[in-house]
């Protein structure tokens, strides 16, 4: 029984990370893992880009000085400020065209050596918003 609840979920999950860089550009990979980023915002609005009906009030509050470390082996993890670190696995899909990060898939707008624009489209009752997120260093 503990081999079933246990040790084979934790070598499935080690297989969906060791796999999940092939095919992925080794310089989207580099960008992402080069230094921390840190929130510059996040928060919904409309399918435009960078126009926010709502800012996220955790982004707004103490978490935008929360340092986001991704590390090339598929795991990363947010430093807060009082230097807990909350760990996340994380992998590139759909030729880096789209991350896993945070349990949630985003699509990535922009990857650049100072800033990671991703989105996320949501449908909330009848109406669709879009929530993104902004990192950069």
């Amino acid at each position: 029984m503990f081999l079933k609840t246990t040790i084979l979920p934790f070598v499935a999950g080690l297989l969906v990370i060791s796999c999940s860089h092939r095919g992925s550009s080794s310089k989207d990979v580099d960008l992402l893992t080069a230094t921390p980023w840190k929130y510059e915002q996040a928060g919904f609005g409309s399918e435009d880009a960078g126009v926010f009906n709502a800012l996220d009030p955790r982004i707004a509050g103490s978490e935008k000085d929360f340092s986001v470390i991704f590390l090339k082996d598929g795991t990363g993890y947010t430093q807060t400020v009082s230097k807990n670190k909350l760990p996340f696995i994380w992998t590139f899909q759909n030729n880096d065209s789209t991350i896993y990060f945070q349990d949630q898939y985003y699509k990535v707008r922009t990857l650049t050596s100072h800033r990671l624009e991703i989105y996320a489209d949501q449908k909330f009752g009848n109406d669709n918003t879009r929530y993104t997120i902004v990192l950069s260093h």
